[in-house]
């Protein structure tokens, strides 16, 4: 592997990390706000309003960011039509489907920033706040799902039921031993 691709895979592991990292933390943000409100509504009977707004631009950010590090992870629901003894034609499969992930990203990310560009200037109704802070999750999402094709694409992963586990050193494989005779077994 090239020092780009190992940089690119690098790069795509950092930013997939801190990816999920920052999703939790959005989450936790969310269930506070939504914890709020719900507190609002029945102790004061008044909730704010800018916490379901709030909540909810949280939650875009969170499906998308974290759909990228899902396409990265290759947890997206995949049909095995092939037959594993057709090696070549798996691989080819799978590198056209990491293509179509790719395009994928590349669309969201233009069609998410003209989108951007398009609403520049509005604000959401409760917060008040620039709508960019919404939108901006769509060509963010997208570049990030491109950057994780590309690492795909120039260093496939093997498959991971192939993969011996790295904490096992294969000499290591426990052995059956002869049984215990009537006075071993007693002691």
């Amino acid at each position: 592997m090239s020092r780009i691709a190992a940089a690119i895979r690098w790069l795509s592991d950092r930013i997939a990390r801190l990816t999920s990292r920052l999703c939790v933390l959005l989450i936790f943000v969310m269930l506070g706000l939504l914890s709020l409100q719900i507190a609002m509504r029945y102790l004061l009977g008044a909730p704010p309003s800018w916490t379901e707004e709030l909540a909810i631009i949280l939650f875009c950010w969170v499906v998308l960011l974290y759909g990228s590090v899902g396409l990265r992870e290759g947890s997206q629901v995949a049909v095995d039509l092939l037959p594993e003894r057709f090696e070549r034609i798996r691989a080819v499969s799978d590198r056209i489907v990491q293509v179509l992930v790719l395009t994928f990203g590349g669309l969201l990310f233009w069609s998410g920033w003209s989108y951007v560009l398009r609403t520049h200037g509005q604000r959401t109704a409760a917060l008040q706040a620039p709508i960019d802070i919404l939108y901006l999750s769509a060509p963010i999402a997208g570049g990030l799902i491109v950057l994780h094709a590309i690492a795909a694409l120039i260093s496939p992963r093997a498959h991971d039921d192939a993969a011996p586990d790295p904490g096992i050193d294969p000499g290591d494989e426990p052995h059956a031993s002869p049984p215990l005779s009537g006075a071993e077994a007693r002691n």
